[in-house]
C-alpha cells in the first residue's frame, strides 16, 4: 500500500517528445480500446497501464519503446 502512495507523489518530469496533434491521436486510440475492452469486459493489467499512458501522453515517442 505504501508504495502506491510513494508511486502516485513523485513526480514525472520527463519530457513530451510528441505533438500536441499526435498526443491527441493517441488519447482517442486509447479512450476507444479501453471502450471496446469494457464491453468485452476484458480488466486492463495495472501491472502495465503506465507504460500505456505514457505512451498515450507523449512520453514515448514510438510503439517500438513501448
Amino acid at each position: 500500500m505504501e508504495d502506491s502512495k510513494l508511486e502516485a507523489s513523485i513526480i514525472d518530469d520527463r519530457p513530451i517528445i510528441v505533438s500536441q496533434q499526435e498526443i491527441e491521436k493517441r488519447r482517442r486510440i486509447n479512450f476507444d480500446t479501453l471502450g471496446s475492452f469494457a464491453v468485452d469486459n476484458i480488466p486492463s493489467n495495472p501491472a502495465t497501464q503506465r507504460i500505456f499512458q505514457d505512451f498515450e501522453e507523449g512520453k514515448i515517442a514510438t510503439s517500438k519503446e513501448v
